[in-house]
């Protein structure tokens, strides 16, 4: 056919093929190495380090101990298309390896400088190539042991569109972790070493499925662990956790399809369905579901970046994992830890005195009214005789309203009610803390020494090392409020101290719950102290279901109309409803 040089329709050039495809297969530093590390376990690798620097945005370098490559198959592996897994249409329907398709490294080298460097098993020299562009910068011969290792460096730099789209090192680097998190929990037998800037995260060893999931997710979701299992028709095996380890935002939970980590909201919902009751709304589980399936009986080509499957049978596997999930809560193991106080008297007391799980009970006697709700309000005067002044959120014009003081009462252990001079008032005792601790947490970051309290026993805590990440980023907020948080290496931190006046009885919940609302928030809010602040607030704040003494809701009602906002929470729910006596009248049709 002649060349006609007016077509508008051209064939692109390769290079520019591939940055385009790059874009469904690598879009951030994390998406890199899941590429490459389904390259090395392909390969037969139990022994893989994986080393970054900036986020991945430098360096991003996996190396293995896999079967290797000779040389003509290391230049082969860059080219498009290019693999060793799939021959004609029909692999595609019984797919067992993680990577298939031929496309990672081709899209990866088009958009990096790369340096891959594999030796055959058997042998003690190989081969490196170094790639630019995707176009072949050298070829030379090199010692080393078996396996391959593949380094990509300054990821984008010849699409700066794309690089400048990249987000800061170490929201990068939690994205790295969460990839690599799932290769972790999914291959215990395999040993990983995680390397960040010269930094060691990670060395594990080769190790059963709990001891691997002890090592990445903590000592807390290991030791509230629930054995799941199903064997025909679907097999089924892997873990859940009871309500200790609950979790107040998403993440942790793992879907797993022939060791294939995929994400599928039915079975999200069929793992959450299971729980039923067990599980309040607002709470999130734990847990890691492994599926075993011919693989002819799922297609794990609907994706481009392979994070999605279908199933020939949906409802099938849906019913599977719910029945799986239903039947292990019924066993034993999914009893929570019971935390005992003595008395039951002698545990409410201490919770009112706000102490730590680290100080004895007080004696029965000696119930006080507790410091956590003593204020000392500006109108001292008008409070002494049992009024408050407030501003109406439905009216702009300031009214008195009058308290009769004996005249409050707690409905359900959740609401305060009292009696006013044109109706009555209903507040929500946990979000009306909520913002009294939040104003106080935004005026601790103006002071110089916050007032802490000692813990008679420092607890140390370990965590994910993406949540230790998040957690180091936090301290020195947490710090300003009154929390005394020592960094301790190897994901671990050693609480030493709390804010002074508030009761704490799981001090690694408390972090963990603070952290999880600050990860919720982080989406919302670039403002760090704020995010800190609602965190701190709302999970140090007295819970729906406290029973509050008289003393203690008079108080909290005083302290509440000295804050700026009385009226809502730091979340927007509201505090106060107002109803009037005109309202009861209306209701009861006297009119």
């Amino acid at each position: 056919m002649k060349k006609n040089t007016n077509n508008k329709i051209k064939i692109l050039p390769a290079a520019l093929s591939n940055k385009i495809a790059a874009g469904e297969v690598v879009d951030r530093p994390a998406s890199v190495v899941k590429e490459l590390l389904e390259n090395s376990i392909d390969a037969g690798a139990d022994e893989i380090t994986i080393i970054i620097k900036q986020g991945g945005k430098a360096l991003i370098q996996v190396l293995d101990n896999g079967s290797g490559m000779n040389e003509s198959d290391l230049l082969m592996a860059f080219q498009r298309h290019a693999t060793s897994k799939i021959f004609k249409y029909e692999d595609l329907t019984r797919v067992r390896t993680l990577g298939f398709r031929g496309e990672a490294l081709a899209s990866i080298g088009s958009v990096s400088r790369v340096e891959a460097k594999s030796v055959l098993q058997n042998q003690n020299s190989g081969h490196l190539v170094r790639f630019e562009g995707g176009v072949i910068h050298g070829v030379e011969g090199v010692a080393g042991n078996h396996g391959s290792s593949i380094a990509v460096k300054n990821l984008f730099y010849n699409t700066p569109a794309r690089r400048k789209f990249l987000r800061a090192d170490a929201t990068e680097y939690r994205q790295i972790l969460s990839v690599a998190n799932r290769f972790f929990l999914a291959h215990s037998e395999i040993a990983f070493t995680f390397v960040k800037a010269d930094e060691i995260i990670y060395e594990l060893k080769k190790e059963t499925q709990e001891e691997r999931i002890a090592a990445v997710l903590g000592p807390r979701v290991h030791k509230n662990l629930i054995a799941i299992e199903n064997e025909t028709p679907v097999k089924i095996k892997g873990y859940i956790v009871n309500q200790d380890a609950f979790r107040r935002s998403r993440g942790d939970q793992y879907l797993f399809f022939n060791r294939r980590y995929f994400s599928h909201k039915s079975l999200n919902y069929a793992v959450i369905s299971g729980y039923g009751d067990a599980l309040q709304r607002g709470l999130f589980p734990v847990y890691l579901v492994f599926i075993e399936m011919d693989p002819e009986l799922a297609d794990v080509n609907v994706h481009p970046a392979k994070l999605e499957i279908k199933f020939s049978n949906e409802p099938l596997v849906f019913s599977s994992v719910r029945g799986s999930v239903k039947r292990a809560l019924t066993s034993q193991e999914a009893v929570p830890e019971i935390r005992r106080w003595g008395t039951p008297e002698a545990a409410r007391q201490a919770e009112w005195l706000g102490q730590t799980k680290n100080e004895a009970p007080v004696p029965e006697n000696s119930l006080q009214l507790p410091q956590l709700f003593v204020s000392k309000p500006e109108n001292a005067n008008q409070l002494a005789k049992g009024e408050t002044l407030i501003d109406s959120p439905q009216d702009v014009t300031r009214e008195k309203i009058i308290f009769e003081r004996t005249n409050v009462w707690q409905v359900h252990n959740k609401y305060i009610i009292s009696q006013i001079k044109n109706g009555l008032i209903v507040i929500d005792q946990h979000v009306a803390h909520e913002r009294i601790l939040y104003e106080q947490a935004l005026d601790n970051f103006e002071k110089r020494n916050p007032s802490s309290q000692q813990l008679l026993f420092p607890q140390v805590v370990q965590f994910s090392a993406e949540d230790y990440s998040i957690l180091l980023e936090m301290i020195p907020f947490l710090e300003k409020i009154g929390f005394v948080v020592k960094s301790f290496g190897q994901n671990t931190v050693v609480l030493e101290g709390v804010p002074s006046g508030i009761k704490i009885s799981d001090d690694e919940k408390v972090l963990l719950d603070i952290l999880d609302e600050y990860k919720r928030g982080k989406k919302d809010n670039a403002e760090i102290r704020e995010n800190v602040a609602k965190s701190y607030a709302c999970h140090t704040a007295i819970r729906a279901g406290e029973h509050l003494p008289l003393e203690a809701m008079n108080a909290l009602i005083d302290k509440l109309f000295t804050t700026k906002e009385p009226y809502f929470c730091p979340h927007g729910r509201p505090v106060i409803i107002h109803i009037s006596l005109a309202e009861l009248d209306r209701r009861f049709k006297r009119h």
